[in-house]
């Protein structure tokens, strides 16, 4: 992704960003020194129990989504299909689950944040391939820095879906002040110390993000069909049912997409375009996931 163009209103929170990334040197700098013996202990678990490579590095994308690399202590073993470690539920150890679950994993991301590739507080940093799969009003995440924990992490972490977290990075971009920042790191710590969130209903981690379930005033539910999957388009403002949609499994296997609009409704070409961009994740997830778990994709 080409850096994005900064608007007006970014541009008005700069001298808060200066301020900012003074505050992150200072507390990470000091995090770093004061937690070195729980760094270096946790180091040590993890290279007894996994082996020498005790940093996970993957490259992330961070703000204006330049990609930058991200460091967190391991937690899983390597892919081994002879093994039979293959999905993330295979490979967690029982050390990774609690480093996750008390964030301790998260510990060398506080050279992220010394180096300037994140911030202590912002939308958290995800997967490079996300980056085509936002719509417009999601990649906007990806004007500030990314951070260790944020609005969405203190309001429900891997408990929420992707279309309510990404709403809540957003509104963070929108409204980040001092206070905002400070609010948010109070509350990150009974977060942690509960260990809220830690992971989505079902699944040791989070599901993919393959695109969104809700464009503007548009979303997608499940609903029958004789010939595959059944989708219906809803607009929110009036509850009414816009678009009928199906994802037809064909003979090589791949999802082919149709589109009826309901005679009548408002904007049909703007109900047409987001119907098929939703349907459009639907069949990426659906193809990745070998259409196991259709009624959990449905759900979601």
């Amino acid at each position: 992704m080409a850096p994005m163009l900064r608007s007006a209103q970014t541009q008005r929170f700069i001298p808060y960003d200066r301020v900012k990334r003074f505050g992150d040197i200072v507390l990470a700098g000091g995090a770093l020194i004061a937690l070195s013996p729980l760094i270096l202990g946790t180091g040590l678990v993890v290279r007894a129990t996994l082996g020498p490579d005790v940093l996970f590095r993957q490259p992330r994308p961070g703000r204006d989504g330049r990609v930058f690399e991200m460091f967190k202590f391991r937690t899983m073993h390597m892919t081994d299909e002879k093994r039979g470690r293959v999905s993330d539920e295979e490979r967690m150890t029982t050390v990774g689950k609690f480093l996750r679950a008390a964030s301790l994993d998260e510990l060398p991301s506080l050279l992220n944040v010394l180096r300037g590739d994140m911030s202590l507080v912002g939308p958290r940093p995800l997967m490079v391939e996300y980056l085509d799969r936002y719509t417009k009003e999601q990649a906007r995440r990806h004007q500030v820095l990314p951070g260790l924990t944020g609005l969405a992490q203190v309001s429900g972490r891997n408990s929420l879906t992707w279309d309510a977290k990404f709403a809540l990075d957003v509104e963070y971009v929108e409204t980040r002040s001092l206070k905002t920042d400070l609010q948010i790191l109070l509350a990150t710590v009974p977060k942690v110390l509960r260990r809220e969130g830690i992971q989505e209903d079902g699944h040791v981690t989070m599901t993919d993000f393959y695109g969104p379930r809700r464009i503007g005033d548009h979303d997608v539910r499940r609903s029958s069909s004789l010939h595959g999957e059944g989708w219906e388009i809803l607009d929110r403002r009036s509850g009414e049912v816009v678009a009928h949609c199906e994802l037809v499994r064909g003979a090589d296997g791949e999802w082919e997409s149709r589109l009826q609009v309901v005679p009548g409704s408002r904007e049909p070409e703007l109900v047409r375009s987001r119907g098929e961009r939703i349907l459009a994740g639907l069949a990426c997830e659906l193809r990745e996931e070998g259409a196991v778990s259709i009624q959990e994709v449905a759900l979601r």
